[in-house]
């Protein structure tokens, strides 16, 4: 009994260290935090390894929203849970959010560099047909050096034989500016499209139609050019074509 006859009740010392309880809910925590990690992971690999990939540029934005909300919403029961338990658990709790913040930078690191991974451009050679959407490519003689009557550059002018077939079932218009030559840091991007006298900045295909001619670019003098890139339009994935080491380089005729 207290001294005022009041039935005394005995306080708990308070400790320097969480109790089992609260260091058990952050471990539960944090599993559940890396389980969800490992899950969106999963679902990343299957997107982008299966006939959904073409579905990726929606599924894993989609997939990354779901694991950010579903992250947070675990760390923050856990800490409002742990910080119910008493003054002691700060340490818990600023651990669990470290750790919250920490697999979310990594998620973000890991979306880009699965982003890069699927809109990277396919892989194709000179002189055979490459497809890119609807639109069939067929680049062939590339050179630098010489000139074209009428067309000013002012570093080196590179040209490639080029040729565009629709096979889709819509006109298209196919523009210079989105076609890429590519050396070790830089792109370049296309000046010119020419058939036949006529010349532009772009070429519209007919559905089912094929269009030749020349693509034209104006690169800087000695660099050393490593691809080219060519894209439907300006959106699409691309197709990467390495340029042949014995093939003539800006500077040279």
């Amino acid at each position: 009994m207290g001294l005022d006859g009041w039935p005394s009740v005995e306080r708990p010392a308070d400790v320097g260290v969480p109790s089992f309880g609260v260091v058990r809910r952050a471990v539960q925590a944090g599993a559940a935090i890396v389980g969800v990690q490992v899950l969106a992971v999963g679902i990343a690999l299957l997107v982008i390894t299966s006939y959904r990939r073409a579905a990726a540029g929606w599924l894993l934005p989609l997939v990354g929203v779901v694991d950010a909300l579903v992250t947070l919403q675990i760390g923050w029961l856990a800490v409002r849970d742990i910080r119910l338990a008493g003054r002691r658990t700060v340490g818990v709790r600023v651990f669990l959010v470290l750790l919250v913040v920490a697999l979310l930078g990594g998620a973000g690191v890991g979306a880009l560099a699965v982003y890069r991974y699927v809109n990277r451009p396919a892989e194709g050679v000179f002189g055979s047909p490459v497809m890119d959407r609807d639109i069939r490519f067929t680049a062939t003689e590339f050179r630098c050096g010489g000139k074209i009557k009428r067309v000013t550059v002012r570093g080196t002018l590179c040209r490639v034989k080029l040729n565009v077939a629709n096979t889709g079932s819509a006109k298209v218009l196919v523009e210079a500016k989105v076609q890429r030559l590519r050396d070790e840091g830089d792109e370049y991007p296309g000046l010119l499209l020419i058939e036949g006298r006529r010349r532009g900045t772009a070429w519209g295909v007919e559905a089912g139609a094929e269009v030749r001619g020349v693509l034209v670019f104006d690169v800087p003098r000695g660099s050393v050019l490593r691809s080219l890139e060519v894209h439907a339009d300006g959106e699409s994935r691309g197709v990467r074509l390495p340029v042949p080491a014995e093939l003539p380089r800006p500077g040279k005729s």
